[in-house]
Protein backbone atom coordinates (compact mmCIF):
# COMPACT_ATOMS: atom_id res chain seq x y z
CA UNK A 1 0.00 0.00 0.00
CA UNK A 2 1.57 3.40 -0.73
CA UNK A 3 1.53 5.89 2.22
CA UNK A 4 -0.12 9.35 2.26
CA UNK A 5 1.95 12.45 1.87
CA UNK A 6 2.24 13.62 5.32
CA UNK A 7 2.65 16.60 7.51
CA UNK A 8 3.50 15.54 10.98
CA UNK A 9 5.28 17.35 13.63
CA UNK A 10 7.03 16.50 17.19
CA UNK A 11 7.29 18.26 20.46
CA UNK A 12 10.73 18.77 19.85
CA UNK A 13 12.48 22.14 18.85
CA UNK A 14 15.46 23.39 17.27
CA UNK A 15 18.27 24.27 19.39
CA UNK A 16 17.93 27.25 21.44
CA UNK A 17 14.23 27.11 21.47
CA UNK A 18 11.84 26.81 23.40
CA UNK A 19 7.82 25.71 24.08
CA UNK A 20 5.84 28.52 26.27
CA UNK A 21 4.38 27.77 29.60
CA UNK A 22 2.20 24.28 28.97
CA UNK A 23 -1.43 24.86 29.74
CA UNK A 24 -3.92 23.23 32.04
CA UNK A 25 -7.67 22.48 32.59
CA UNK A 26 -9.03 25.89 34.10
CA UNK A 27 -6.12 28.50 32.60
CA UNK A 28 -7.00 32.24 32.74
CA UNK A 29 -6.81 33.53 29.20
CA UNK A 30 -6.35 36.91 28.13
CA UNK A 31 -7.82 38.36 25.46
CA UNK A 32 -5.82 41.34 23.47
CA UNK A 33 -6.28 43.01 20.03
CA UNK A 34 -3.15 43.83 18.79
CA UNK A 35 -4.53 44.72 15.14
CA UNK A 36 -8.40 46.04 13.90
CA UNK A 37 -10.81 46.66 15.65
CA UNK A 38 -13.30 44.03 16.07
CA UNK A 39 -16.98 42.65 16.26
CA UNK A 40 -18.16 43.22 20.55
CA UNK A 41 -20.61 40.79 19.71
CA UNK A 42 -18.27 38.10 18.48
CA UNK A 43 -15.98 38.58 20.86
CA UNK A 44 -18.42 38.35 23.87
CA UNK A 45 -19.71 34.99 21.65
CA UNK A 46 -16.18 33.42 21.09
CA UNK A 47 -15.39 34.43 25.13
CA UNK A 48 -18.05 32.33 25.96
CA UNK A 49 -17.14 29.46 24.47
CA UNK A 50 -13.73 29.53 25.81
CA UNK A 51 -15.46 29.50 29.43
CA UNK A 52 -17.76 26.48 28.04
CA UNK A 53 -14.22 25.01 27.76
CA UNK A 54 -13.53 25.37 31.38
CA UNK A 55 -11.75 28.15 31.20
CA UNK A 56 -11.02 31.73 32.94
CA UNK A 57 -11.33 34.45 30.67
CA UNK A 58 -9.71 38.26 31.52
CA UNK A 59 -11.02 40.83 29.13
CA UNK A 60 -9.14 43.84 29.83
CA UNK A 61 -11.08 46.98 30.56
CA UNK A 62 -9.10 48.82 28.07
CA UNK A 63 -9.89 46.48 25.25
CA UNK A 64 -12.68 47.69 22.63
CA UNK A 65 -11.36 51.17 21.55
CA UNK A 66 -11.27 52.07 18.05
CA UNK A 67 -8.79 54.55 16.00
CA UNK A 68 -9.88 54.36 12.57
CA UNK A 69 -9.56 50.70 11.17
CA UNK A 70 -7.27 49.92 14.72
CA UNK A 71 -8.07 48.54 18.11
CA UNK A 72 -6.70 51.86 19.54
CA UNK A 73 -3.05 53.53 18.67
CA UNK A 74 0.03 51.50 18.43
CA UNK A 75 0.29 52.94 22.29
CA UNK A 76 -3.21 51.35 23.52
CA UNK A 77 -2.69 48.38 21.52
CA UNK A 78 0.80 47.53 23.38
CA UNK A 79 -0.21 48.49 26.74
CA UNK A 80 -3.22 45.92 26.32
CA UNK A 81 -0.82 42.97 25.51
CA UNK A 82 1.92 44.58 28.07
CA UNK A 83 -0.50 44.45 30.76
CA UNK A 84 -1.82 40.93 30.22
CA UNK A 85 1.96 39.82 29.72
CA UNK A 86 3.03 41.37 33.10
CA UNK A 87 -0.12 40.04 34.99
CA UNK A 88 0.98 36.66 36.92
CA UNK A 89 -2.97 35.63 37.03
CA UNK A 90 -2.95 35.64 33.01
CA UNK A 91 -1.45 32.12 31.83
CA UNK A 92 -2.06 32.70 28.16
CA UNK A 93 -3.39 35.24 25.70
CA UNK A 94 -5.42 34.96 22.50
CA UNK A 95 -5.68 37.16 19.62
CA UNK A 96 -9.55 38.93 19.39
CA UNK A 97 -8.85 39.44 15.20
CA UNK A 98 -6.03 39.61 13.25
CA UNK A 99 -6.35 42.61 10.11
CA UNK A 100 -3.57 44.59 10.03
CA UNK A 101 -1.53 46.48 12.86
CA UNK A 102 0.43 43.83 14.45
CA UNK A 103 3.73 45.08 12.16
CA UNK A 104 3.18 48.93 13.20
CA UNK A 105 4.11 47.03 17.01
CA UNK A 106 7.03 44.77 16.08
CA UNK A 107 9.81 47.76 16.82
CA UNK A 108 8.63 48.45 20.83
CA UNK A 109 8.19 44.76 21.05
CA UNK A 110 11.83 43.93 20.32
CA UNK A 111 13.38 44.57 23.93
CA UNK A 112 10.16 43.11 25.82
CA UNK A 113 9.99 39.90 24.36
CA UNK A 114 13.10 38.28 25.93
CA UNK A 115 11.49 39.94 29.31
CA UNK A 116 8.21 38.84 29.21
CA UNK A 117 7.72 35.31 30.92
CA UNK A 118 7.14 33.04 28.07
CA UNK A 119 3.27 32.82 27.86
CA UNK A 120 1.69 30.95 24.64
CA UNK A 121 -0.03 33.35 22.11
CA UNK A 122 -2.66 32.35 19.71
CA UNK A 123 -3.84 33.63 17.11
CA UNK A 124 -3.22 33.48 12.81
CA UNK A 125 -3.15 35.90 9.68
CA UNK A 126 -2.18 39.60 11.11
CA UNK A 127 -0.60 37.43 14.32
CA UNK A 128 2.01 35.89 11.69
CA UNK A 129 4.05 39.01 12.54
CA UNK A 130 3.97 38.68 16.25
CA UNK A 131 4.64 34.85 16.21
CA UNK A 132 7.39 34.96 13.74
CA UNK A 133 8.58 38.37 15.54
CA UNK A 134 8.44 36.34 18.92
CA UNK A 135 10.57 33.23 17.56
CA UNK A 136 13.63 35.63 16.12
CA UNK A 137 13.80 37.60 19.18
CA UNK A 138 13.22 35.06 22.51
CA UNK A 139 13.27 31.61 20.77
CA UNK A 140 9.70 30.76 22.32
CA UNK A 141 7.02 29.01 20.27
CA UNK A 142 3.43 30.09 19.07
CA UNK A 143 0.18 28.85 17.75
CA UNK A 144 -0.89 29.77 14.75
CA UNK A 145 -4.65 28.74 15.72
CA UNK A 146 -8.37 30.05 15.12
CA UNK A 147 -8.77 33.60 16.95
CA UNK A 148 -11.58 34.52 19.29
CA UNK A 149 -13.64 35.61 16.72
CA UNK A 150 -13.59 32.73 14.86
CA UNK A 151 -15.32 30.99 17.69
CA UNK A 152 -17.79 33.72 17.69
CA UNK A 153 -19.19 34.49 14.40
CA UNK A 154 -23.24 34.06 14.03
CA UNK A 155 -22.43 32.17 10.21
CA UNK A 156 -22.19 28.49 10.80
CA UNK A 157 -19.42 28.74 7.49
CA UNK A 158 -17.49 31.34 9.52
CA UNK A 159 -17.32 29.96 12.84
CA UNK A 160 -14.31 27.62 13.23
CA UNK A 161 -15.16 24.11 12.80
CA UNK A 162 -15.14 21.00 15.06
CA UNK A 163 -11.87 19.87 14.12
CA UNK A 164 -10.59 23.39 14.31
CA UNK A 165 -12.28 24.54 17.54
CA UNK A 166 -10.82 20.53 19.29
CA UNK A 167 -7.34 21.30 17.93
CA UNK A 168 -7.56 24.91 20.11
CA UNK A 169 -9.52 23.84 22.67
CA UNK A 170 -6.74 20.60 23.56
CA UNK A 171 -3.74 23.22 23.17
CA UNK A 172 -5.38 25.69 25.67
CA UNK A 173 -6.29 22.41 28.10
CA UNK A 174 -3.20 20.23 28.15
CA UNK A 175 0.63 19.83 27.55
CA UNK A 176 -0.10 17.92 24.37
CA UNK A 177 2.01 19.65 21.29
CA UNK A 178 2.26 17.12 18.47
CA UNK A 179 0.05 16.48 15.43
CA UNK A 180 -0.05 16.46 11.87
CA UNK A 181 -1.91 15.80 8.93
CA UNK A 182 -2.91 13.51 5.76
CA UNK A 183 -3.10 15.00 2.53
CA UNK A 184 -4.19 13.25 -1.01
CA UNK A 185 -1.92 12.02 -3.05
CA UNK A 186 -3.37 15.27 -5.71
CA UNK A 187 -2.49 17.63 -3.05
CA UNK A 188 1.89 16.88 -4.15
CA UNK A 189 2.93 19.85 -6.13
CA UNK A 190 6.61 18.54 -5.85
CA UNK A 191 7.50 15.05 -4.61
CA UNK A 192 10.15 14.82 -1.85
CA UNK A 193 11.33 14.53 2.08
CA UNK A 194 11.93 17.58 4.06
CA UNK A 195 12.46 17.76 7.59
CA UNK A 196 13.11 20.97 9.78
CA UNK A 197 10.77 23.41 11.97
CA UNK A 198 7.58 24.94 11.14
CA UNK A 199 7.75 28.77 10.01
CA UNK A 200 5.17 30.90 8.22
CA UNK A 201 1.84 31.84 8.29
CA UNK A 202 0.34 34.73 6.10
CA UNK A 203 1.21 35.29 2.84
CA UNK A 204 1.08 39.04 2.78
CA UNK A 205 2.69 39.43 6.32
CA UNK A 206 5.71 37.28 5.36
CA UNK A 207 6.31 39.14 2.24
CA UNK A 208 6.11 42.55 3.38
CA UNK A 209 8.37 41.61 6.72
CA UNK A 210 11.17 39.83 4.11
CA UNK A 211 12.95 43.04 4.22
CA UNK A 212 13.57 44.12 7.98
CA UNK A 213 14.96 42.59 10.75
CA UNK A 214 12.16 40.87 12.13
CA UNK A 215 12.18 37.21 10.82
CA UNK A 216 13.75 34.44 12.28
CA UNK A 217 16.23 31.84 10.22
CA UNK A 218 14.50 30.32 7.46
CA UNK A 219 17.14 27.87 6.83
CA UNK A 220 15.63 24.26 6.51
CA UNK A 221 12.64 25.21 7.84
CA UNK A 222 9.01 23.69 6.62
CA UNK A 223 7.23 27.02 5.21
CA UNK A 224 3.28 26.82 5.81
CA UNK A 225 1.58 30.26 3.69
CA UNK A 226 -1.90 31.42 3.17
CA UNK A 227 -3.96 34.18 2.10
CA UNK A 228 -7.55 36.08 1.66
CA UNK A 229 -8.71 38.24 -0.33
CA UNK A 230 -5.67 38.66 -2.96
CA UNK A 231 -7.36 38.63 -6.71
CA UNK A 232 -5.01 36.31 -8.79
CA UNK A 233 -2.45 39.13 -10.16
CA UNK A 234 -2.09 40.15 -6.44
CA UNK A 235 -1.51 36.37 -5.28
CA UNK A 236 1.24 36.41 -8.58
CA UNK A 237 2.98 39.30 -7.45
CA UNK A 238 3.09 38.24 -3.57
CA UNK A 239 4.04 34.75 -4.22
CA UNK A 240 6.43 36.19 -7.07
CA UNK A 241 7.73 38.53 -4.08
CA UNK A 242 8.02 35.74 -2.13
CA UNK A 243 10.05 33.13 -4.46
CA UNK A 244 12.67 36.07 -4.84
CA UNK A 245 13.14 36.10 -1.05
CA UNK A 246 16.18 34.43 1.12
CA UNK A 247 12.98 32.64 2.47
CA UNK A 248 12.32 30.77 -0.30
CA UNK A 249 16.14 30.24 -1.00
CA UNK A 250 16.79 29.03 2.60
CA UNK A 251 13.26 26.27 3.20
CA UNK A 252 13.43 23.16 2.91
CA UNK A 253 10.10 22.32 2.60
CA UNK A 254 6.42 23.96 1.21
CA UNK A 255 2.89 23.55 2.20
CA UNK A 256 0.21 25.82 0.65
CA UNK A 257 -2.87 26.12 3.14
CA UNK A 258 -5.95 27.84 1.62
CA UNK A 259 -6.35 30.88 -0.49
CA UNK A 260 -9.79 32.30 0.57
CA UNK A 261 -11.30 34.32 -2.22
CA UNK A 262 -8.42 34.67 -4.53
CA UNK A 263 -10.00 33.88 -7.55
CA UNK A 264 -11.44 30.51 -9.62
CA UNK A 265 -9.67 27.40 -7.54
CA UNK A 266 -8.05 26.22 -11.00
CA UNK A 267 -6.19 29.65 -11.46
CA UNK A 268 -5.00 29.57 -7.87
CA UNK A 269 -3.55 25.98 -8.40
CA UNK A 270 -2.14 27.62 -11.55
CA UNK A 271 -0.27 29.99 -9.61
CA UNK A 272 0.71 27.40 -7.00
CA UNK A 273 1.73 24.77 -9.15
CA UNK A 274 4.10 27.54 -11.35
CA UNK A 275 5.57 28.80 -7.54
CA UNK A 276 6.34 24.71 -6.44
CA UNK A 277 8.07 23.95 -9.73
CA UNK A 278 10.45 26.93 -8.74
CA UNK A 279 10.95 25.54 -5.15
CA UNK A 280 14.08 23.40 -4.36
CA UNK A 281 12.10 20.60 -2.27
CA UNK A 282 8.90 19.28 -1.53
CA UNK A 283 5.24 20.98 -1.73
CA UNK A 284 2.29 20.06 -0.78
CA UNK A 285 -1.13 22.21 -1.16
CA UNK A 286 -5.16 21.95 0.02
CA UNK A 287 -3.28 22.02 3.55
CA UNK A 288 -6.09 22.82 6.44
CA UNK A 289 -5.18 25.79 7.64
CA UNK A 290 -6.28 29.65 6.62
CA UNK A 291 -9.13 32.34 6.81
CA UNK A 292 -11.65 29.68 6.25
CA UNK A 293 -13.75 27.26 8.90
CA UNK A 294 -11.17 24.47 8.89
CA UNK A 295 -8.38 26.25 10.11
CA UNK A 296 -6.13 23.65 12.34
CA UNK A 297 -3.97 24.68 14.47
CA UNK A 298 0.27 24.25 14.11
CA UNK A 299 2.87 25.44 16.41
CA UNK A 300 5.35 27.94 14.77
CA UNK A 301 8.77 26.69 15.48
CA UNK A 302 8.06 22.83 15.84
CA UNK A 303 10.42 20.41 14.38
CA UNK A 304 8.39 18.71 11.60
CA UNK A 305 8.85 15.66 8.94
CA UNK A 306 6.70 16.66 5.39
CA UNK A 307 6.63 13.36 3.31
CA UNK A 308 5.47 13.83 -0.11
CA UNK A 309 6.16 10.59 -2.01
CA UNK A 310 5.41 10.26 -5.99
CA UNK A 311 2.43 8.15 -6.88
CA UNK A 312 1.11 6.90 -10.06
CA UNK A 313 -1.28 8.18 -12.25
CA UNK A 314 -5.14 7.08 -10.93
CA UNK A 315 -4.26 6.17 -7.28
CA UNK A 316 -6.15 8.63 -5.45
CA UNK A 317 -7.57 8.49 -1.99
CA UNK A 318 -9.39 10.69 0.00
CA UNK A 319 -8.22 13.45 2.21
CA UNK A 320 -7.73 12.78 5.61
CA UNK A 321 -6.95 15.39 8.99
CA UNK A 322 -5.48 13.66 11.98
Amino acid sequence: MIPRPTLRWTDRLPAGASWPVALKPGAAIGLFAPAHAFDRGEMERGAAMLRSWGLTVKIPKKLGRRDRYLAGDDAHRLAVLAELMEDESVDGLMAVRGGFGCQRLLPALAPLWSRWPAKPIFGFSDLTALHLARFQASGVAGYHAPMVVSLGKAAPGQLADRPSQADLRRALTSGDRSGGWAFAPRDILKPGHAEGPLLGGNLTLLTALASGPWLPDFTGAILLVEDIDEPPYRLDRLLTTLRQSPIWERAAGLVFGAFTRCGPPAEVRRLLKEAAADFAGPVLCRAPFGHEARNRLFPIGALAELKAQGFGKGYFVRPQLL
